[in-house]
């Protein structure tokens, strides 16, 4: 049975390896994939990784303060959800509480790096795999025996990298620090041009579709211009981005099926409500 095991950043990138050594102790038939660096993740992402994603039965997911509103866990979370049963979408919270946790990861079942937590993790991935499935005493005598090693090196990580995790960390989602501006520059528009009040839903739809856009465009420019120069994801000449002709839009390129979503539902509402774009702003 394959695992495959997500990470970003640094610390992520080092819990996430233990996991991998450490995991087929324990259940001996688990094979798990760990990408090593990230330049793999950016340029190889559309073969290995993806065939990766394809095959795997399970999905563990680093999630450490320096990475909580990554990109590439957030895309590959929502990748693997797709092949395998939610409950085998599995967010590992390492120096966070679930209290911290938002947006997309919050639909899946997290796991806290602590004993009894962790161990209900294990117990779900030797449930899932039916046909090498070690008897709950067997797997109790060895998660018991291997579980002290697996927390000591993670504690070491975090004794060591976890610095990294509080210099100048910001928990609050670029999302809502971007809306906030908008909010802003909206209210100082309305001021100058007389007071004209746009509707909250005309509002909301306007900030979606920037966010969206900031999204694909920028913070992950380099998976957008990977999944443009690959012909299975635009299907022939004739596609186009605001028109791909694709069944899945969201498949392997999440972010531009939100960017499509958002951009439809903002002209859609400027036709119903026949909004004068030049006029009101």
């Amino acid at each position: 049975m394959k695992v495959f095991i997500s990470w970003s950043g640094e610390v992520s990138r080092k819990v996430a390896e233990a996991i991998r050594e450490w995991l087929p102790t324990v259940l001996q038939t688990v094979k798990p994939y760990f990408t090593p660096s990230d330049i793999e993740k950016g340029t190889r992402w559309s073969s290995d990784i993806a065939k990766e994603l394809d095959d795997s039965k399970a999905g563990i997911f680093c999630v450490t303060r320096e990475n909580l509103f990554s990109q590439w866990l957030m895309f590959e979370a929502g990748a693997i959800s797709k092949q395998v049963d939610q409950s085998l979408v599995c967010p590992i919270l390492v120096g966070l509480d679930n209290s911290d946790i938002k947006g997309p990861l919050t639909q899946f079942q997290t796991t806290l790096f602590e004993k009894a937590d962790f161990k209900k993790l294990v117990l779900d991935i030797n449930k899932a795999n039916a046909e090498n499935q070690l008897e709950s005493t067997v797997l109790d005598t060895v998660f018991e025996k291997f579980w002290p090693e697996l927390e000591e090196k993670i504690n070491g990580i975090l004794d060591i990298e976890g610095s990294i995790d509080s210099k100048g960390a910001d928990l609050r989602p670029d999302r809502e620090l971007i809306e906030e501006i908008l909010d802003l520059s909206r209210a100082l528009a309305i001021q100058k041009s007389g007071g004209f009040k746009p509707h909250k839903e005309f509002n909301n739809l306007i900030s979606e579709f920037l966010v969206s856009f900031n999204l694909v465009f920028d913070i992950d420019w380099d998976h957008t211009k990977m999944c443009i120069e690959d012909s299975r994801y635009l299907i022939d000449s004739e596609a186009t981005f605001l028109s791909p002709g694709v069944d899945d839009e969201e498949n392997n390129w999440a972010n531009r099926a939100r960017l499509l979503t958002s951009y439809r539902n903002l002209i859609e509402y400027i036709k119903t409500h026949k909004i004068d774009i030049q006029t009101q702003y």
